[in-house]
């Protein structure tokens, strides 16, 4: 059997390979992903970096949040790219505006920036305020060996005396 390279199949071909660049080009720009943003103190390199009083984050055009002290809230977004933008007011009433742009690795489903961490560092890597966030998972404890069955129905009436 041989295959003969006609203009039709030429065609087939040239669409199959369309449909399937497609369908790659539609993966990575479909992918949807939870960012949690969190403003807790932490420690960076062995510098413990407080949490801000007040702050409002923005990612790419979504509704601000507003995060005092300890809060943590999420984004839900599509795509690899995104943009962070971080409006703060220091100890002096003097407001800061710090803008970034980050990319989430493809198969991570839930990053968390640390605000903190870009907020004393703006310059900083990626990798300083940004991390995967992993949903921690509960240990079931063991059910009891063997349980006591009672099988007559009067033993469950009947009390010592």
């Amino acid at each position: 059997m041989s295959i003969t390279f006609n203009r039709t199949t030429w065609i087939r071909l040239a669409a199959i390979v369309l449909i399937l660049a497609f369908s790659v080009f539609l993966f990575f720009i479909g992918r949807q992903h939870t960012v949690l943003v969190d403003n807790k103190t932490i420690t960076v390199n062995g510098t413990e970096v407080k949490a801000l009083q007040l702050v409002e984050v923005q990612i790419n055009k979504l509704d601000e949040l507003e995060l005092a002290a300890r809060d943590r809230d999420k984004f839900e977004v599509t795509g690899q790219t995104h943009e962070v933008k971080v409006v703060y007011t220091d100890s002096n009433w003097e407001e800061h505006v710090i803008t970034r742009k980050f990319k989430i690795p493809l198969m991570q489903d839930m990053v968390m920036i640390l605000i903190p961490a870009l907020v004393a560092d703006a310059q900083a890597d990626q990798s300083v305020w940004l991390e995967n966030y992993e949903p921690p998972t509960y240990a079931m404890t063991a059910a009891p060996d063997e349980e006591t069955v009672i099988t007559d129905d009067l033993a469950g009436l009947i009390t010592e005396l």
